[in-house]
């Protein structure tokens, strides 16, 4: 988030207060605008503000996703009369009616493809990131690391392989790794018990 000088009248995110044009504000593209000292600082609050810009894109995505999904719909059930003739769908030759038919159905099939890739869009923008995100995943994952393994546990590393714990730190331990014999500091992230292996 930063400091920037107002171009167009807004107001804060937070308090709503009219924000005019010269005054200071904070601001951050995910987020919006918020008056200097009401910026919001704690992680979930940060996700929280992120998490209602993008509902609202998210929401338009499916709405022209849906869209898309009905018109190609309706274009891949039209003309029954002549989707159940096989005599007018085998019949060799050109024949123009089938062409367009086909064409219709062509362009209806990318539509559906384009809904779903939309879906998924609305999908992504609903899972907010925040900085610290994927560190706070690997502490936790060290957490509970520790909570089973000590001095002398068996690990499996997803790079070394197989070896024993000689060594524990605060984010990582010392193994003595079997094929090499060699020791190495390994992220606790990046081991698991050999039980778990298999």
């Amino acid at each position: 988030m930063r400091q920037i000088t107002v171009k167009y009248q807004g107001e804060c995110k937070r308090c709503g207060a009219v924000l005019d044009v010269g005054t200071d504000a904070m601001y951050e593209k995910s987020m919006g605008c918020f008056c200097v000292g009401h910026e919001p600082k704690d992680v979930e609050e940060i996700r929280s503000f992120r998490l209602q810009k993008n509902e609202r894109r998210a929401n338009r995505y499916e709405e022209w996703a849906a869209k898309r999904e009905r018109v190609a719909n309706a274009t891949l059930n039209s003309h029954p009369e002549m989707r159940h003739d096989w005599a007018f769908i085998s019949q060799p030759g050109r024949i123009i009616a089938r062409e367009r038919m086909n064409q219709a159905d062509d362009r209806a099939l990318e539509s559906l493809h384009i809904a779903d890739r939309m879906k998924d869009k609305a999908e992504s923008l609903r899972h907010v990131r925040v900085a610290g995100d994927a560190e706070r995943r690997r502490e936790a994952k060290r957490k509970a690391l520790d909570s089973m393994l000590n001095k002398g546990s068996r690990v499996n590393d997803f790079c070394f392989g197989p070896g024993e714990i000689v060594g524990i730190y605060k984010k990582s331990y010392r193994i003595k790794f079997d094929r090499s014999g060699s020791i190495y500091a390994r992220d606790k992230s990046y081991v698991r018990p050999l039980t778990m292996e298999g």
